[in-house]
This record gives structure tokens, sequence and C-alpha cells, in this order.
């Protein structure tokens, strides 16, 4: 077994390489990354070069270290849930390899590629990292201590996060509720984990013992890292805690232990043909509603809503944005009442971003297998990408108006909610616009499988890049917006005209551009 586990390896890692060497945009994120794993720990190089002559001199700083280790083990822990939860099918050959090989060599073999395809982006960042520690400690045994206490760590983490993926896999392939349910249940998980993270950390800082330097004890868990780190440490003086000794005996277990949990389930999985059904049958169609059906903009429009009200996955790729955003309303759990304030305008932002986001970020890659009917069947291809900005802009005006409107009634003055309801209307338009040329500029055809969804997905820099925009630009909007209403009424129309007319220029263009990439498309290619 051990040669097909090999051989199945070093077959997908190969096909890996030989892809991303071939695609030059995966070859810019690689160089990206490696940039990255040099210069951000070059920022810290006095603090990190530190570490290494207290510990080296005898003082070892076990806070400092275990914090380090917290961080090693949710990196393990969040690349072993993405490995396990968006496991690949092996390419289309998927039922000849589970037929032609025993399913626990597959199974380790795909846990053994997506393992290393993950920590090629962390182990060079974690390199530098020692590297720096060994020249502020003078020499090499400090980092090879502290990089050999560090696996246990990542391999714990691993593990634990794998065997968690396929858990939520296996009962999000087994539970016989409507996608829109299952969609529910995994956004209420995420947000209760966000308040739950956010709500304990805020209690634990709250304590200005956690606070003391060289000390992580009252996080939890980090008193039994911090134990472990001195365990790790104790040939450079650091005082061996039972605690620390039964930390370390616990990771020695967990990680061979968890390896085959993980393998067994994914293992049942394979001979069980999970995750390989199709999206499930419809039965029946819908008309076009009366207010879509003006237009054959409008009636494809309504077309894309109908898809994604079947089948919510088709917004899987905003999932980003979705993490993003919680992380931005953190500061409402200290004061509730910034919802009232913040989350009106905040509402109209959302909106823009999910105008653009739905539809227009991949408008060539999420078409491909119909782009040869498109191109051939239609004289103009003008429809079709109007019909995506009509889908965006309905999803969007839904938040921005439907939600902003009564939510800023609580807290705004009428005029004001009007205000931001015009706002939202030119803002929704504009980002449809603008993420149809950002889309059309950088497609993606590849298809991947992302939070468990296979599919020609945006690129990520894209999705990012235009949620971040959309923040910064939304901002904007709604600061003129609060001038023109409080302060200067002629000064703040005049800006507002001016900002409207320079976005309205930009999404323009975007639908310009979106339209001639379409028209320069030639079938020769596919």
């Amino acid at each position: 077994m051990a040669s097909i586990v090999w051989s199945l390896t070093r077959t997908e890692l190969r096909t890996t390489v030989r892809a991303t060497l071939e695609n030059s945009r995966q070859l810019i994120g690689l160089g990206t990354l490696a940039v990255m794993s040099l210069v951000f720990p070059m920022m810290f190089w006095g603090s990190i070069a530190e570490f290494g002559r207290e510990a080296a001199g005898g003082t070892v700083p076990v806070g400092t270290l275990a914090a380090g280790y917290i961080g090693v083990g949710f990196s393990g822990l969040y690349l072993g849930f993405v490995g396990g939860f968006n496991q690949s099918r092996v390419g289309v050959v998927g039922p000849l390899i589970r037929t032609s090989m025993a399913p626990r060599a597959v199974a380790i073999g795909q846990f053994a590629t997506r393992t290393v395809e993950g920590l090629a982006a962390i182990v060079p960042f974690g390199i530098v990292l020692l590297v720096i520690v060994g020249q502020g400690a003078g020499g090499p045994l400090v980092p090879i201590l502290v990089g050999l206490g560090a696996i246990p760590v990542l391999a714990a983490g691993l593990v634990v996060g794998r065997t968690l993926g396929d858990c939520s896999r296996y009962v999000n392939d087994r539970l016989q509720v409507s996608l829109w349910v299952r969609a529910a249940l995994f956004l209420a998980v995420m947000i209760a984990l966000f308040v739950g993270s956010q709500v304990a950390l805020a209690s634990v800082f709250d304590d200005e013992s956690a606070l003391e330097p060289g000390s992580i004890g009252a996080i939890l868990p980090g008193e039994p890292v911090q134990a472990y780190a001195g365990v790790v440490c104790s040939l450079f003086g650091a005082a061996i805690e039972p605690l620390g000794v039964a930390v370390a005996a616990a990771l020695l277990v967990v990680g061979p232990v968890g390896f085959l949990v993980a393998i067994r389930l994914e293992t049942h999985m394979l001979l069980g043909d999970v995750g390989d059904s199709e999206t499930p049958g419809v039965e029946g169609t819908d008309g076009v509603p009366r207010l879509f059906d003006l237009t054959p903009a409008s009636r494809i429009a309504w077309r894309y809503l109908l898809r994604t009200r079947r089948d919510p996955r088709t917004l899987a790729h905003l999932m980003p944005v979705l993490f993003g955003a919680l992380g931005m309303t953190g500061t409402a759990l200290e004061d509730p009442h910034t919802l009232l304030t913040v989350g009106p305008p905040g509402t109209v932002i959302a909106g823009s971003i999910l105008a653009g986001g739905a539809f227009c970020l991949n408008p060539l890659g999420d078409d491909r297998d119909q782009l040869p009917l498109l191109l051939t069947s239609t004289s103009e291809i003008g429809p079709l990408l109007r019909g995506r900005m009509l889908a965006g802009i309905a999803l969007g005006l839904v938040v921005a108006i439907g939600i902003g409107a009564p939510f800023g009634l609580i807290e705004y003055t009428p005029a004001f909610v009007l205000g931001q309801s015009l706002l939202a209307t030119i803002l929704v338009v504009v980002a449809a616009g603008t993420a149809l040329g950002l889309g059309a500029a950088v497609p993606k055809f590849e298809r991947r499988e992302y939070m468990n969804v296979e599919r020609a997905h945006p690129s990520l820099l894209i999705t990012i890049a235009f949620f971040m925009g959309g923040i910064i630009v939304g901002a904007i909007g709604i600061v003129l917006l609060w001038v023109t209403i409080t302060e200067s009424r002629r000064g703040g129309i005049t800006l507002l005209a001016v900002y409207a007319a320079v976005l309205g220029l930009v999404a323009a263009g975007g639908y310009w551009y979106a339209t001639r990439r379409f028209r320069a498309i030639s079938l020769d290619r596919w």
C-alpha cells in the first residue's frame, strides 16, 4: 500500500506544480507569497532576534513562545479543516481511482497531498523566523529546539482540523434538508463562533493581569501551551511543570490517533461515494414575474436570481467578504449602540458589495461551459452582461434599501434615510458595473473546490480588492451625505454630484470593457 500512496501523492503534487508553472497568475501569487514570507518577519527582526538572545541567555520568554505555538496550532487547524472540507474528487477519474486502488491508500494519498500543499504556504515563513531567532541566539540550538517543539503542535492542529473538516463535509452531504437551511445553519455557526470568541477575548482583556508582559496564561489555551513551552525550553533554564509534561504527552498522542481517525472517516466517505452526488434535481419551473418580464436583460436577471434561489452555493465565493464583515463588527459587542449608528450606512455598503460580487466578478469564467452557445446564438452580448448587473442590483437593493431604510429610521432623520436610499441606488449600480470590468479583466476559468462547491470561482485577489474598495468608496459617500444633511447643503450636493459622476464613469468603463472582452473571444481557444 505504501507504493500506491507514494504514487498517488507524487502524481498529485507533480500535477499541482505543473499547473502552477503553466499559469502566470499563480506564479505571480506564489512569488508574492514568497516575498511576504521574507518581508513580514523582517519587520519584526529586532523582537524576534531579542527572543533568541533571551533564550540563549537563560531568560526564556515562554509567554512569547507560547503565543507563537498557539499561532502554529491555529494555522494547522485551519489548513486541516480546509483540506478536509474541500476534498478534491480526484479529478474526473474518481470512480476509476476508487475501484482500482485500496480506498485507504487513496485517503492517505489525498491527506498527504493536501497537507504538503498547505504546508508549502507556511513553512517558508517559519524557516525565516527560525533563522532570525538563530541569528539573535548566536547559534542553531535555540531555533532547532523551538522548531522541534512546533512540530507536535502543528501536527495536532492538522489532524484535529482535518477530522473536523471531514465531519462537517459528511454532515453537509448527508443532511436531508434544503440547501438554504444548510446555508443558514453554516452562517449561524460562523456568527456564533465569532461572537463567542469576541466575548471571550473581551472578558479576558478586561482583566489587567492578562496584559502582564511575557504571560498569556489567562487566555485559554494559553496556560497549557505556556507550560508546554517551558518543557521545550527546559535546556535553557525554563521550569518544567507537570502540566507541560502532560500537554507534551497529549500532543504526541493526538497526532497519530487523529490521523487514524481522519483516514478512517475519509475511507468511509470514499466507499460511500459521499460528495459525488450532483445538485438535487428541481421539478418543474417558474415563470418570469411581470417586474422582470420587460426586456431580455431583465429576464436573464431573473434566471440568475432563480438559480441562486435554488442553489445558494453559487454565492460561496463571497465567504471571504462575510469573514471580513464579521471582523469589522467586533466593536459592536463592546457598545451595542454602535449597531444603530453604523448599521444603516453599513447595510448600504454591504448591499453595494453584494450587488457587484454576486454575479459580476467572473462573467467569462462563470459561463465557460456555455460560452460557445452564447457567442454563436446571439448577435450581441450586452443583454447577458446587463442581466448579470440587474440580478446583482436587485439583491443589493434588498439589503441596502429594504433593510437599511427601516433600520436607519431608528437613529437617523427621514431626510438622512432618504439621502441614504438614493446613495444606495447609485452605489449598487456603480458596484455592478465596476465588478463586471474587474471580473472580465481577471477571469478564472479553472474549476476548483471552495467551501465544498466545485466551480470556476472568481479570483480571490479581485474579490478581496473589490470588498476593500467598496468599503472605502461607500464610506466616502456616507461622509459626503452627512456633510450635506448637517452642514453645507450646497457644497455637499456639489461634492456628491462630482462623486456620483466619477463613479458613473468608472462603472460605464467597466461595462464597456467587459463587452469588448466578450466580443474579442475566439472560439479557437476553446
